[in-house]
């Protein structure tokens, strides 16, 4: 398969420097599937505070990342930036929380909701901005970073069972039976992806007060994350010198403020290094040294060639699967939203169950086979599955804040309509 090849053929476009992968990139930021990941949640909700990251905010970092590594084992980097910003414009309102109430709305109707799966289908079908095709007609390789998409929350069994039969036959291309990885620039989105989880987490953590800082490093020595301990003890205590030699007597909040941001940077540097410098080895290992061979050797392997050093890579695991999840993911605060997710989209998701006609028009011009049934049909599990695709559809795009307006909008008596 030639993966700089793009779905539907297009004309070329004479006088236009830029490449597929560019033409890719600059067609997912003007999508507005990506401007909706500025509302949407990442770990906090939206209107709790404006410091805190959102999906928009966290994939550009993850690009940012990504290209970092790419530029160290000369990967594509417009190929990278277009898979990064891409990878996350599946996701549902209110995070994870999101994402595991709506696979459960759709269990009864046989379907399945999975980040990966949707953001393949938005980019490929839901996104309407040509007059030529659907979707945003990206090439190949894009789509296959996109469904290939694979951190410690990711689970490659979800997305299989979560794919349409519409679309399993065109997913079979990207998702081949025996285990073999995707290309390199998608190995290097998702390691940068957990690199960006296991830093900007913990700096909002820190910024919010969920984690204070003596607790932390004692959980850091608990665990053993030695790479994080030795930062802390070494660079970042070199860092804050310098910056009170710049700054004498800062008060405590200035203080505090700097001591999480360089601890940040430190951290990011210090793993795409480590990433660069045992990806490069793997490669070298391997034989994949041929420019010309770089993609399909890389391919054939059973275990991803961009990879943490092992020891690394245990240690990395513990500090977002053990200390983020414990002290972060299951904090009340956290868990609040969690439950109000639960009760907005499934009020949601019932209301335009029972209402179709209340779905806004453009979203019920989807439903033309739906309506095409007969009264009795609409009522059997085909017109029902028909209808809950199109429902998901709807609310998986909608921001935290426009969910929530939605919400009081149909069940607050005085809200207006109009």
């Amino acid at each position: 398969m030639d993966f700089i090849n793009r779905r539907y053929p297009e004309e070329p476009r004479y006088g236009d420097p830029r490449s597929p992968f560019q033409h890719d990139k600059d067609r997912i930021l003007h999508s507005t599937a990506f401007r909706r990941l500025q509302y949407k949640t990442q770990v906090y909700v939206i209107h709790e505070g404006d410091l805190y990251r959102t999906r928009m905010t966290h994939s550009l970092e993850v690009a940012q990342i990504a290209c970092g590594l790419a530029q160290l084992l000369h990967a594509d980097m417009d190929l990278v930036e277009a898979i990064a910003l891409a990878h996350d414009v599946g996701h549902t309102p209110f995070g994870h929380a999101g994402e595991s109430k709506l696979r459960k709305l759709l269990k009864p109707f046989g379907l399945s909701f999975e980040h990966n799966v949707q953001s393949y289908r938005v980019v490929t079908r839901l996104e309407e901005r040509y007059a030529s095709y659907p979707g945003l007609n990206l090439t190949r390789a894009s789509l296959e970073g996109i469904i290939r998409h694979q951190s410690y929350f990711d689970n490659p069994k979800d997305i299989l069972s979560s794919i349409p039969d519409s679309i399993r036959d065109e997913l079979s291309i990207y998702l081949p039976p025996e285990s073999r990885q995707p290309g390199l620039e998608a190995q290097i989105v998702n390691i940068a992806d957990i690199i960006a989880y296991a830093t900007h987490d913990v700096e909002d953590a820190l910024t919010v007060g969920l984690i204070d800082w003596e607790s932390f490093r004692l959980q850091i020595q608990s665990l053993k994350i030695g790479f994080l301990n030795r930062i802390i003890e070494g660079n970042l205590a070199a860092e804050l010198g310098k910056f009170e030699q710049r700054l004498p007597e800062p008060s405590p909040e200035i203080h505090y403020k700097m001591k999480t941001r360089i601890l940040s940077r430190l951290i990011i540097n210090h793993l795409i290094l480590e990433v660069a410098r045992q990806s490069l080895h793997n490669m070298n290992s391997l034989g994949i040294t041929d420019e010309n061979n770089l993609q399909p050797g890389i391919r054939e392997q059973e275990q991803s060639v961009v990879a943490f050093p092992p020891e690394l890579e245990k240690q990395v695991r513990r500090l977002v699967k053990d200390l983020l999840y414990e002290q972060v993911y299951s904090e009340p605060r956290v868990k609040i939203m969690a439950v109000k997710a639960d009760r907005i989209l499934d009020t949601l998701f019932q209301i335009f169950m029972k209402y179709p006609e209340t779905l806004p028009k453009i979203t019920q011009s989807h439903l033309k086979s739906y309506y095409a049934l007969s009264t009795a049909q609409r009522k059997e599990i085909k017109g029902r599955k028909l209808l809950a695709m199109v429902v998901t559809d709807y609310i998986s795009g909608m921001t935290d804040k426009y969910a929530m307006d939605t919400y009081q909008l149909l069940t607050q008596a005085y809200e207006k309509a109009l």
